[in-house]
């Protein structure tokens, strides 16, 4: 169920911001192409699914990176509290990504982040 080859992502998801952020590496996962990051600004813990074009071995635990990262957010809201419903379901890209990684922490399965790509600061 994918929306196209190029993007990759499932349907039932809507791309919302592209956007880089400074990260702790906390864990990976490289059985399941996943991440573990303290987002630096705002102190928050976040998953990041990595794609198999990124060698997930060169990610060191521990380390700081500014990484470049895809923003999702899921279309369905049926279980989601009415204050945060109207954010999920806009259609606007301009929304800040603090915003969605505040939403990933008190709905994890509702927002999505993937990796694009890392660097050292």
């Amino acid at each position: 169920m994918f929306m196209s080859a190029s993007l990759g992502v499932e349907r039932d998801w809507n791309f919302r911001i592209f956007d880089q952020r400074l990260v702790i590496l906390k864990t990976k996962n490289q059985t399941i192409r996943k991440t573990a990051v303290l987002d630096i600004l705002t102190n928050i813990m976040i998953s990041m699914e990595v794609p198999e074009s990124i060698e997930i071995d060169e990610l060191v635990v521990g380390k700081e990176y500014l990484v470049h990262i895809q923003v999702y957010s899921l279309k369905y809201t049926g279980d989601v509290d009415k204050e945060f419903i109207n954010f999920l379901e806009t259609v606007d890209v301009n929304q800040n990504i603090e915003d969605f990684i505040k939403a990933y922490w008190v709905y994890p399965g509702k927002i999505r982040f993937r990796l694009e790509s890392f660097e050292e600061p």
